[in-house]
């Protein structure tokens, strides 16, 4: 995908996470999410952020000192705080054809931060939004890139190198040694450091992946 699919396949994001949010019943925004001590209203709050004006944002990460997640973490739950959900449905609502991204990052870490917390939001309430493999494929392959480097320490590593992943519903696959098979959604959880569909995944590398992550 080109810088300009990668931006349509964001906005596509955007627009459907919004039409989800906007459906909610009061008690669901309160849900825990799939990230630790963070409900669903604020994920979603949290992807309201690339929007905010610098004089906004800035001061978040100089009150919210620390890791990068922590930062990430406290920031989001400040803003979740100063807004109802019926704000933070709008907000995401306006950034259908929003094209900007943190500095130091790319369209894709967008594509991949909307991807993933899409997850977060929707599987602890029982849902699961339709997402084109092609799209999780690019995530998941702009996540390969970091090689464990950079930007992957927003995320809680899973041992799964030392098995080849193979998509059963996209043509794509990385890695060697024995093989782990699943739908592109449930391999972009695993390299996200997602564990909610380990159960879901085949291949004769399946069970000694499980094995392996438990133990980790």
């Amino acid at each position: 995908m080109d810088e300009t699919e990668v931006w349509a396949a964001v906005d596509r994001r955007r627009q459907e996470i919004a039409d989800f949010l906007d459906g909610l019943a009061p008690g669901d925004w309160a849900n825990p999410s799939l990230c630790e001590a963070w409900t669903v209203r604020e994920v979603a709050a949290h992807l309201t952020l690339p929007a905010l004006p610098p004089w906004r944002l800035f001061p978040l990460f100089l009150r919210y000192p620390g890791s990068t997640n922590r930062t990430i973490r406290d920031g989001s739950k400040a803003v979740a705080r100063g807004m109802d959900e019926a704000q933070i449905v709008a907000a995401i609502r306006r950034m259908v054809g929003f094209h900007r991204h943190f500095p130091g990052l790319t369209c894709r870490e967008a594509l991949i931060d909307l991807v993933g917390h899409t997850q977060d939001i929707t599987l602890p309430l029982g849902r699961e939004l339709p997402i084109p493999p092609s799209e999780l494929a690019e995530a998941a392959d702009r996540v390969l890139s970091y090689g464990g480097r950079g930007n992957a320490r927003v995320f809680h590593p899973l041992p799964s190198e030392g098995f080849r992943l193979v998509a059963d519903d996209h043509p794509w696959s990385a890695g060697h040694g024995p093989v782990v098979t699943g739908s592109m959604r449930d391999l972009f959880l695993l390299l996200t450091g997602r564990t909610v569909h380990l159960d879901r995944l085949g291949g004769e590398g399946a069970d000694g992946l499980r094995g392996t992550v438990a133990r980790a």
